[in-house]
């Protein structure tokens, strides 16, 4: 199954463990392949004066770490203050 991250506003993301074809690190590579039943662990850090507000789709909630279980396709996004 593929994770899809994506960012509003600067600020990072990044998976572990990697996917079987790529490791997710935002702003590179944002989409990952993951055999199913894989829980990935996402951590967002916002770049300094900035502040990480949180999460929308997979991931819900304002904790910087999110943990997606991978049983289908999954996307979400890391929103961070402009």
């Amino acid at each position: 199954f593929t994770l899809s991250v994506t960012r509003g506003n600067a600020g990072t993301v990044v998976g572990t463990p990697a996917g079987k074809d790529r490791a997710i690190n935002c702003g590179s590579a944002c989409t990952a392949k993951f055999d199913a039943g894989t829980a990935v662990t996402l951590t967002a850090t916002a770049p300094a004066g900035k502040q990480f507000l949180g999460w929308t789709g997979a991931c819900t909630g304002t904790n910087v770490v999110c943990i997606v279980r991978m049983d289908a396709n999954r996307s979400t996004q890391a929103n961070f203050s402009p």
